[in-house]
């Protein structure tokens, strides 16, 4: 037998019970009913998930929390960015790139500084790509090479490092807080 034909078995037989006599008031069945559902035992507690706690920290909320902002954000930008593709438009294209890479960057930021999950080197490389980017079109083309990519490297490795320190910090405090 199946599972939900054994659930509704089951759920036709505590109707059954809880019916009382037969010929009862509404009143007889309604008290038979809640006495029958304060009888029983209460839903057992629903175990969170890797996903939901990681390393004894719990997934951090978006200030916006009921709201699938960040979701939604994702599912635009990938539309945006799969639109500009197929129908090779560069504005769609860029404007998919871009949002996926503020709601990407928010959501990591989030979660590494509330101890969630460390996300070190990307954090460390979008500021040092952004500043590089910036560079290279504000006009200086000679800002390429060995060099360049030494400094960038380097600049992104420090931030990396100072973030992962913010994050060990922040697991930290938050295992403390939720013991």
């Amino acid at each position: 037998m199946s599972k939900s034909r054994a659930k509704k078995k089951q759920r036709r037989r505590a109707r059954a019970q809880t019916a009382g006599p037969p010929g009862a008031s509404a009143q007889e069945r309604a008290a038979a009913r809640a006495q029958t559902r304060s009888t029983q035992a209460p839903a057992p507690q629903r175990r969170p998930s890797r996903l939901d706690v990681r390393a004894g920290v719990p997934r951090p909320d978006a200030i916006w929390a009921p709201f699938p902002l960040t979701e939604i954000g994702m599912a635009v930008g990938l539309a945006l960015f799969a639109l500009g593709f197929v129908a090779s438009v560069a504005a769609l294209f860029l404007a998919g790139v871009g949002v996926l890479v503020v709601v990407v960057a928010e959501l990591c930021l989030r979660e590494h500084f509330s101890g969630f999950r460390s996300h070190s080197i990307l954090l460390g490389l979008l500021p040092v790509s952004a500043v590089h980017l910036g560079v290279v079109y504000a006009g200086a083309a000679t800002w390429r090479g060995p060099v360049a990519l030494a400094i960038d490297l380097a600049a992104a490795g420090a931030l990396a490092w100072w973030l992962q320190r913010r994050f060990l910090a922040a697991q930290g405090s938050a295992r403390l807080a939720g013991r």
